[in-house]
């Protein structure tokens, strides 16, 4: 039945107090979550991330650009950005309650982050963003960014066409303060005699509450079919959005692993924005630390694997309560009841016998000098591939407190000496040698001088490593000049000829290099690791 109410139509579904009570409404009670306490933020996040994202957030008028264009279509918007980050940043996303979100967040942010989470760049994503505050919200920018520009077309895919969430919102809204009335009301009746008039309310409660309970239902199914609907166009735009956020994570990831002095915790602070300014407005830099920090990893798994112990070590032992160095004996006390008293008794004093730690023995490490062909033929990757190698022998350098130097060369006139002594250059100074190419013609003679002068000055011990992509026949009588210093100096010259193009040149090295690399034969990574593996 439909009765007229003020010229409202009002479809009564229950006529009697029975029919109530037989419904599904009879021993309901609203146990809701209240409007005001209702909530956008789909995952939860710690007091401590909170504060992370806030410092994140400080200053970024692009983020905030983004937002309040975003915020009138879709004004659960700026949660979503925040769910994003925490996503790729926390280790354990934790969800909120689905009956504590808003419709807004219900149908459209939670949705949105299902996509998200299922699609195939997601786990790449995780595993360089999981506890690195920067390269996840780098990520999370990129993405808000693309999502933003596209909410248009977004929202009606979703179900959201001309404001149906918005709609959606003020019908759960009406329906729970509908619920709330007649849970109240039923209370009462379950408290009182016989009441026509609270009878007759309860039946009018009823009817509200069914009614906007349908309204939700049907809006709520509209839009969940027509998410449906377009389930392929949804995914084709999120997954585009994730893909540019796994490029934008894998870029910071680069950049601090190739430059950063702490790169394994990617926090934000001056020297690392400062890194992601700088490389990024430099494509050359930008492909050396594609290089560089792929090299790195190397020779950190290098040091991992490099460290050995003198000939004839005897094993000293010391008190203490180490137990990965106790030794056997001591343990022989926990073999019976009595005698484990005494074990405990020992740890706790640190009086167990233990071996002495071992300090590990680096084997045979020298200054280094690079000299780095920058004639205008290695323009480009090799340049790039070239610097990578001689920044990551620097950082083998510092790592044993060696002097190193880079010596730029090309032609005859080209040529540029970077000293680093341990302890007194900056990320700084390793950019600008970075920066550095000469161009011109090639030339082998000065490079080679220079080092020798070197030697004389400060880099006694050192070796040479010598890259270069071009052919330069040295006389014979300057060859016979340079075997004689390298047997007085006792020093070897080791060749890395770029010649993947043009294999079949390195007779222009040979009369001076003790070991020559030929890109044309070995990987480029398996020639760093080779030079690597002689200095750690």
């Amino acid at each position: 039945m439909i009765i007229k109410n003020g010229g409202i139509s009002l479809k009564r579904y229950f006529r009697t107090i029975q029919s109530v009570l037989d419904s599904r409404w009879g021993n309901f009670q609203y146990a809701g979550t209240p409007a005001a306490q209702k909530t956008d933020r789909v995952l939860q996040s710690s007091k401590l991330e909170d504060c992370i994202y806030r410092d994140l957030r400080e200053n970024d008028e692009s983020m905030e650009s983004i937002q309040q264009e975003a915020a009138p279509k879709l004004r659960s918007f700026p949660a979503l950005s925040r769910d994003i980050f925490q996503s790729f940043y926390s280790l354990f996303p934790k969800r909120t309650d689905a009956d504590r979100l808003t419709a807004e967040a219900q149908k459209f942010n939670a949705k949105l982050l299902d996509h998200v989470i299922e699609d195939a760049d997601y786990p790449t994503i995780k595993s360089i963003c999981e506890g690195r505050e920067l390269p996840a919200y780098e990520a999370a920018s990129e993405f808000t960014a693309r999502i933003g520009a596209q909410l248009d077309e977004l929202l009606p895919e979703f179900g959201g066409r001309n404001g149906t969430l918005k709609t959606l919102e003020k019908l759960q809204a009406a329906r729970n303060q509908a619920r709330q009335k007649l849970t109240e009301l039923l209370e009462q009746m379950r408290d009182s005699v016989q009441n026509p008039t609270l009878e007759q309310a309860l039946i009018d409660a009823a009817n509200q509450t069914e009614s906007k309970t349908r309204q939700v239902e049907a809006v709520a199914k509209m839009v969940d079919i027509t998410a449906r609907q377009n389930k392929d166009a949804i995914c084709q735009s999120i997954s585009a959005a994730v893909g540019a956020a796994a490029e934008k994570a894998k870029e910071v990831q680069i950049i601090l692993g190739a430059w950063s002095d702490d790169a394994g915790k990617m926090e934000k602070n001056a020297v690392n924005t400062e890194l992601l300014q700088k490389v990024r407005q430099n494509p050359a830099l930008l492909e050396i630390s594609k290089h560089l920090g792929r090299f790195r990893e190397i020779f950190a798994q290098g040091k991992r694997n490099g460290y050995a112990y003198g000939r004839g070590e005897t094993y000293a032992l010391e008190l203490g309560n180490d137990l990965s160095r106790a030794i056997g004996s001591e343990f022989a006390m926990l073999a019976s009841p009595q005698t484990v008293p005494l074990f405990v008794k020992k740890y706790q004093q640190r009086r167990l016998k233990q071996y002495r730690r071992r300090e590990p023995v680096h084997k045979g490490m020298g200054d280094i000098i690079c000299c780095l062909d920058e004639s205008s033929s290695t323009r480009g990757d090799a340049a790039a591939w070239g610097k990578a190698v001689a920044l990551t022998l620097l950082d083998i350098a510092a790592e044993n407190r060696r002097k190193f130097a880079l010596i730029h060369f090309a032609d005859s006139s080209s040529c540029k000496v970077d000293i680093f002594l341990p302890g007194q250059y900056s990320v700084q100074d390793k950019i600008n040698a970075a920066e550095t190419f000469l161009g011109g013609g090639t030339n082998f003679k000065q490079p080679l001088d220079e080092a020798i002068q070197l030697m004389g000055t400060g880099f006694e011990n050192a070796d040479i490593v010598f890259l270069t992509d071009g052919l330069c026949e040295l006389p014979e009588d300057y060859l016979e000049t340079l075997r004689k210093e390298q047997a007085a100096r006792k020093f070897t010259v080791t060749g890395i000829l770029l010649d993947a193009g043009t294999p079949g040149m390195d007779f222009s090295l040979m009369p001076f290099c003790q070991k020559i690399y030929r890109t044309s034969e070995l990987a480029g990574d398996e020639i760093v690791r080779s030079v690597i593996s002689q200095r750690v």
